[in-house]
């Protein structure tokens, strides 16, 4: 059945379902269109008797990949090469994503500003504490994750080059994942091992060929920055959230990338481009990221009216700056309990040894 509010509902590689909303010209809508559609496949779920659970990393199971797609297959052997991260960020974490249009006026604006913001939504969203596959304690288990995949294309674009350049040497620096292949649905292909960036590739080429612009297209698709640029800016840092807390987060988001809002924010912020980690590991417990989230708050409550003039989300906004961010606390602390990833490590482990001892023996 169709999603009432136009949604697109689809699977990720570990059976997440993903929910994405149509564009949308102003952010309420958005935020409705949402609430709607996850209504909707709630019940519909119910109805076949089962129950969506909202987990930014579900530590209850091994980390099993049940799409059968080039693309999964391809990024399981290449995450797997570097060890257990990969599979754990592919088939047991979810986030919340939101993205932004360009600012027509200034289509670096938008760009820059996600970036200096992005660590402190990362602290101020955490809703995934526990303990990480390296044995540490984090506020958001699930960016932990992401911090230990392949750095070339999961850390920050460099914002010291103009974004043009900077996305473009990124890209080049970045391995080569899956190459798709020639049939109509493109779901075959050649999947690399780690080894190979694209501006290598381009240079000396490959066996399967020179890579064309297409190859380059698809190459983009598999870059997972913090804020990746597309036609549009996707905002990739936020950990699943409850549908109270994802509603702040969007108007948060929305109103830093408006153009009052943004020139604040950069004249105001600490640089927190040393702070990734920090971000991910002590949340607003960090004290430089607790100040940089207080005037971050500050700020989107002084300019939340260019985004929506509703007083129910003035408020929500500010009692979410009230009960967490004044309060030094995150989402993460109302849950009943942390994750804890060293419980599946060994069992995962013995699993991968077993698989090939058989792949050997057969």
């Amino acid at each position: 059945m169709p999603a009432p509010c136009g949604s697109r509902v689809t699977f990720e590689p570990g059976g997440q379902i993903e929910l994405s909303t149509a564009p949308r010209s102003c952010v309420p809508d958005a935020m409705e269109a949402a609430r709607g559609d996850e209504k909707a496949l709630r019940a519909e779920l119910a109805a076949l008797g089962l129950a969506a659970g909202t987990m930014a990393v579900d530590d209850r199971r091994l980390p099993r990949r049940v799409l059968d797609h080039g693309r999964y297959a391809a990024m399981e052997r290449f995450f797997s090469a570097q060890g257990e991260s990969g599979m754990w960020m592919m088939c047991n974490t979810a986030s919340t994503q939101v993205n932004i249009s360009h600012d027509s006026g200034d289509p670096h604006e938008r760009w820059y500003t996600m970036n200096l913001v992005a660590p402190v939504l990362i602290a101020a969203f955490a809703n995934s504490p526990g303990i990480g596959l390296d044995g540490g304690r984090w506020a958001s288990v699930r960016q932990g994750i992401w911090w230990s995949l392949d750095s070339p294309r999961t850390r920050p674009v460099s914002t010291d080059l103009t974004p043009e350049r900077a996305w473009l040497d990124y890209a080049l620096a970045a391995d080569v994942m899956f190459v798709r292949g020639q049939d109509p649905g493109r779901t075959d292909g050649t999947a690399f091992p780690p080894g190979t960036p694209f501006g290598a590739w381009m240079a000396v080429g490959h066996d399967v060929g020179w890579p064309t612009a297409d190859d380059f297209r698809y190459h983009l698709s598999t870059l997972f920055p913090p804020v990746r640029p597309r036609g549009w800016l996707e905002l990739r840092v936020l950990d699943a959230l409850p549908g109270w807390a994802r509603d702040v987060a969007t108007l948060t988001v929305a109103t830093a990338c408006t153009s009052q809002a943004g020139r604040e924010l950069r004249g105001r912020l600490p640089s927190s481009r040393r702070l990734w980690t920090a971000a991910a590991r002590h949340g607003v417990r960090h004290p430089v990221l607790h100040a940089a989230a207080r005037e971050l708050f500050a700020v989107v409550l002084g300019n939340l009216g260019s985004v929506s003039g509703r007083g129910e989300h003035a408020n929500l906004v500010d009692a979410y700056r009230r009960s967490y961010i004044e309060a030094g606390r995150m989402p993460g602390d109302d849950l009943c309990r942390g994750v804890d990833l060293r419980v599946h490590a060994a069992e995962l482990a013995r699993s991968r040894a077993g698989a090939a001892c058989r792949q050997i023996s057969s």
